[in-house]
């Protein structure tokens, strides 16, 4: 046998050898990236830490294709402000600014540190890992508020928080939109590093409560399992809401700290619920299988645990300027059957007009509205702009008018949990009219079966005004938050903050000793806004999270 290398200079021979040895591992690299492109039709390229708003989702994944989508928002230039009307609205955003400090003030008295005040006895709850939810929920609504020395105490606690470390069990998805949503945005406001050391803390926390077969989360989680690379919960129920509401989260933490790992996790979610067979295109059953990663109900609801799924699926898209088309389709999907499927005329017999969105029960329409359902005008109206969809404007506009009449017809002005309706397609025999004539409640009006009555200082209905408000210009929408914001003060002020009440419609009104978070991070934001300039936090810069957390959109500046 001719030994081939033996003629070759030892020192040519080991530079062949080396160049061997690189063109294998750039072929097996190249195979990966050719291969991660063809799953997620995205172009890989390395991270570039230069610029804040990369259009990388980690070191990993470029996104070739960011644009500059459509505008959202109304040219205001077209109908400039009087000086009355500046007057009006300046006196009426520090009124909600001065109802942020009342109850910042009280909950730094009685609370400090605590997830929650209890706003009526003083005292305080851990309801939330015990990180101090309330103080990092509304790091963005000081900032955006001016309200810096607060902003400044409240780092130098966050500072001192361990993320990775809580006694009780966890909600993945609470954790993900209240704190991990909390410090991403307060980390793109003031470029303080604490806060995105802290996300990455936190984010790399959660990423072992993923480790189900379906790579579902487990929303209940105890951080001490992640000690345990193998553990893996007995089998449980994953929630549509719940899994589907950690994305936008996830991205950006993936784009600021150059690590792709957690946006492969949340992807690997958006690829399983996309592909699983429903039983109405583009509506998705309540709850899975975290096992087998199949639908095992079929209840179907833009309310509790469905919302904010449906929220993300246009706010990914206006997030990565529209490069993942995937968001696009299956947000039209899902709107083109919710207007097919959920969206019916009620029979209020003093607003014949109304237009309700309900549910649907083993295939059955349930003329039911609840509070967390009314964020879909907000949701239609942004989509409108974004896609070209006109028609959708004019449903949102309708939309919008119902979840306000909600609260426009309780004793309180103020919108109950859940509102039960007739529809246009319902019939009552004799039997079902002599019960709704002997209900609880004697004064709703005719066409109103039932509420659920309490309120729990929701932000939805706020939400969408405030969307709307920005989207049409019209400032009627600016006279609707402040008669809500005005219903607030009257029955939900104690002398320490604010509590949220146990019946709407009662004129014994109870409050029930309640403070959520997202009552500084999201109503009282949303009507600060809504009395702001409207290039402060303009829906064109930025997107929202489900807890109404600023992230800067990806958009290409030339």
């Amino acid at each position: 046998m001719i030994n081939l290398t033996a003629k070759i200079p030892w020192r040519l021979n080991t530079r062949l050898r080396i160049a061997l040895i690189l063109l294998l591992i750039i072929s097996f690299l190249s195979y990966q990236f050719i291969f991660i492109s063809n799953i997620f039709d995205y172009q890989i390229h390395w991270f570039d830490p230069s610029s804040k708003i990369s259009y990388c989702l980690g070191s990993q994944v470029y996104l070739r294709n960011v644009s500059r989508l459509p505008k959202i928002q109304y040219d205001f230039n077209n109908t400039p402000e009087t000086i009355n009307e500046k007057l009006i609205r300046e006196t009426r955003r520090e009124s909600i600014k001065k109802g942020f400090q009342h109850a910042w003030n009280g909950y730094t008295k009685y609370a400090w540190g605590k997830d929650e005040l209890e706003p009526v006895t003083n005292n305080s709850n851990n309801r939330f890992n015990g990180w101090g939810a309330t103080i990092v929920d509304s790091l963005d609504t000081m900032w955006i508020m001016d309200l810096k020395d607060e902003f400044n105490r409240s780092r130098d606690f966050v500072e001192t928080v361990d993320f990775s470390k809580s006694d009780n069990v966890i909600s993945v998805f609470e954790t993900t939109i209240r704190y991990l949503g909390g410090l991403l945005s307060a980390y793109e406001f003031s470029n303080d590093h604490v806060f995105l050391d802290k996300a990455l803390e936190l984010g790399n926390a959660l990423l072992p409560s993923f480790n189900s077969v379906s790579g579902f989360p487990y929303d209940s989680w105890d951080l001490s399992w992640n000690n345990d690379k193998t553990f893996r919960r007995p089998w449980t129920t994953a929630n549509l809401a719940q899994i589907g509401t950690l994305q936008l989260e996830f991205m950006k933490l993936s784009q600021l700290t150059g690590d792709s790992e957690f946006f492969f996790k949340i992807n690997n979610i958006t690829q399983v619920l996309d592909s699983i067979p429903k039983p109405i295109p583009g509506l998705y059953p309540l709850y899975l299988d975290h096992e087998t990663g199949e639908f095992i109900a079929h209840d179907i609801s833009f309310g509790g645990s469905g919302d904010s799924f449906y929220e993300y699926l246009i706010k990914q898209y206006i997030f990565v300027g529209g490069a993942i088309d995937q968001f696009r389709r299956m947000y039209i999907e899902s709107i083109d059957s919710m207007h097919k499927h959920l969206i019916k005329e009620g029979r209020i017999e003093s607003r014949p007009d109304l237009l309700f969105i309900g549910e649907l029960s083993y295939g059955s329409f349930v003329g039911k509205l609840q509070h967390l359902t009314c964020f879909v005008p907000g949701m239609l109206a942004i989509g409108s702009k974004v896609l070209n969809r006109p028609q959708d404007l004019e449903v949102a506009i309708k939309l919008a008018d119902s979840c306000y009449w909600a609260y426009e017809m309780t004793y309180t002005g103020i919108g109950p949990e859940d509102l039960w309706y007739m529809s246009s397609n319902d019939t009552f025999n004799e039997p079902e009219k002599k019960t709704m004539n002997n209900r609880k409640d004697k004064n709703l009006p005719d066409g109103v079966i039932k509420l659920g009555h309490s309120y729990k200082l929701r932000p939805e209905t706020i939400e969408s005004l405030f969307i709307l408000y920005r989207v049409t210009g019209d400032r009627a929408y600016q006279d609707k938050g402040w008669k809500i914001w005005q219903a607030i003060e009257k029955w939900c002020k104690t002398s320490s903050a604010y509590s949220g009440l146990i019946n709407v419609n009662s004129e014994k009104v109870t409050q029930n000793n309640n403070m959520e978070s997202f009552f500084l991070a999201e109503t009282l934001k949303y009507l600060y806004l809504l009395f702001s300039p409207p290039d402060l936090i303009s829906l064109d810069t930025y997107v929202f999270n489900t807890e109404a957390h600023p992230f800067l959109r990806m958009a290409r500046t030339f």
